[in-house]
C-alpha cells in the first residue's frame, strides 16, 4: 500500500521469508522508487530486499535482546508483526481483505503507544513483551539504539544514542550546528541534545512531509559511482574520478552537494558518512525530486569509536590527524557559498558541548580544537584563492 493505494499484491513464506510478486495493482504507478523498469522476477526480489531495508538490522545495539522479547526470528519477522508503517516514507502492508485505513493508523497524523520506545531507550527489554508493536521504532533503520517518541509541541521526535558511546551523541549536534552556520537552513537537519537514563540523545524531527518519500541515494545514483565513493578516503585518484563522473553523468546538483559535503567533513571530521546516510527526497505527487538535509553526523569531532581510542592515549593522538582528517580539497571546486565569518566563536561552543563528557579532559578538548581550526585554516586558504 501507498497511503491507501493499492501498489502491490504478494505472497511472503514466513520459514524463508522470500517474497513472490503476485500481480501489479492498479496504483502501481506509485511503487516505491525503481520498480517500475523492473519484471516480475525482479520485482519479487526488490520487495524482500525493501522489506529488509526497512527493518531493524541485526547490528543493531540490542538487537538479539528486542527479538527475544518480541518473540520474532528476526527483523523482518518483527516488522510483519506490525504494517511496516514508517516515518520515512508512506508505505505499508495489510493482508488480502483486511479492512484498514491508512488515515486512521499512520503515524503522520496519528500518535501511537511509545512503550516500545522508551522501554528501548531505557535498556528495559523485559517491558518489550507486553507493548504495542504497531510503532515507528520497527521501521528505523540504523545500528544505534533509538526510538520514536511524541512530543505533544514538535510532534514526533527521533531520540538516538551512540552506537558505541554516549558522547558520539554530542558529535553529532555539535557537526549539526556547524553545518547550519554554513549551510542554509534547509539543506541540514536540526539535532537536539537531551539525557535519557544518563546517556545523552541527539534528537531530531521527519525529514519529509505528507506528499514525500525518503530514498537512498544507493538507490538513485549508479553502482559504480557507489564504489568510487566508498574508495575517497584511501584512494585519491578514485575521489577525482568520483566528482568527474558526477559531471560528466549530468548530476550538477549532487555535485555542488558533494562538494558542500566533503568540506563539512574536512572541518568536523566525521567518520560515518556513506550512500546510506544521504538521500533524496521525492514528492509523490508531482515527483519531482530534491536533496535531503544532511543527516546522521554521529562520531563527529572524535566522538567516534575509533578517535576516542586515539584520543584516550595521547601519545597516540596525532594518528587521529592520519585517519579522519579530509585535507584534500579541491582547489577548483567553488567556494562561494563558503562564509568563514560565519564560524566566528565555534571553538567556544566545541568547547562547551564536549565539556558535558567526562571523557573530554580540558587537553583533548583543545587537542579537537586545534584540528578544527588547521582544517578550517586549509579550507579558508583555498577559498580565498578561489575568489
Amino acid at each position: 500500500m501507498y497511503k491507501n493505494y493499492e501498489v502491490l499484491s504478494f505472497f511472503v513464506d514466513f520459514r524463508s521469508y522470500r517474497t513472490t510478486l503476485i500481480k501489479k495493482l492498479e496504483h502501481f504507478d506509485k511503487a516505491p522508487y525503481g520498480f517500475d523498469k523492473e519484471d516480475g522476477d525482479t520485482i519479487s526480489l526488490k520487495i524482500g530486499w525493501f522489506f529488509k531495508k526497512l527493518s531493524i538490522p541485526s547490528t543493531r545495539s540490542g538487537y538479539k535482546n528486542i527479538m527475544k522479547a518480541t518473540h520474532s526470528r528476526n527483523g523482518i519477522d518483527l516488522l510483519f508483526k506490525g504494517h511496516g508503517l514508517s516515518l520515512s516514507n508512506h508505505y505499508w502492508f495489510k493482508r488480502e481483505n483486511e479492512n484498514l485505513s491508512y488515515d486512521d493508523i499512520n503515524f503522520f497524523t496519528n500518535k501511537w503507544d511509545d512503550s516500545f520506545a522508551r522501554a528501548v531507550l531505557n535498556k528495559d527489554y523485559d517491558a518489550l513483551s507486553r507493548v504495542n508493536l504497531n510503532v515507528p521504532d520497527i521501521t528505523t533503520a540504523g545500528w544505534g539504539v533509538k526510538g520514536w517518541l511524541y512530543d505533544e509541541e514538535k510532534g514526533p521526535r527521533l531520540y538516538k544514542l551512540g552506537i558505541n558511546h554516549s558522547e558520539e551523541c554530542l558529535g553529532e549536534v555539535l557537526a549539526s550546528r556547524l553545518a547550519k552556520r554554513l549551510f542554509k537552513d534547509e539543506e541540514v537537519l536540526t539535532y537536539d541534545l537531551e539525557m535519557i537514563n544518563g546517556e545523552y540523545a541527539s534528537i531530531c524531527s521527519p525529514m519529509i512531509g505528507v506528499d514525500e518519500d525518503l530514498i537512498s541515494l544507493s538507490n538513485v545514483l549508479p553502482n559504480d559511482l557507489y564504489g568510487l565513493y566508498h574508495s575517497t578516503r584511501n584512494n585519491k585518484n578514485n575521489r577525482k574520478e568520483f566528482f568527474e563522473k558526477l559531471q560528466e553523468y549530468g548530476y550538477s546538483d549532487y555535485y555542488q552537494f558533494f562538494v558542500k559535503l566533503e568540506c563539512l567533513r574536512s572541518i568536523c571530521f566525521v567518520n560515518d558518512m556513506h550512500f546510506g546516510n544521504i538521500s533524496i527526497i521525492r514528492n509523490m505527487t508531482s515527483g519531482e525530486t530534491r536533496i535531503a538535509p544532511i543527516y546522521d553526523l554521529g562520531g563527529s569531532f572524535g566522538s567516534g569509536k575509533t578517535a576516542r581510542q586515539f584520543l584516550a592515549k595521547p601519545n597516540k593522538a596525532t594518528l587521529l590527524l592520519i585517519y579522519f582528517i579530509y585535507s584534500n580539497l579541491n582547489p577548483d571546486w567553488d567556494y562561494s557559498w563558503y562564509n568563514k565569518d560565519n564560524l566566528i566563536g565555534f571553538e567556544d561552543e566545541i568547547r562547551e558541548v564536549l565539556s558535558k563528557s567526562d571523557f573530554y579532559k580540558p587537553e583533548i578538548i583543545d587537542f579537537i580544537i586545534d584540528i578544527y581550526r588547521q582544517q578550517k585554516s586549509s579550507l579558508d586558504e583555498l577559498a580565498n584563492k578561489k575568489s
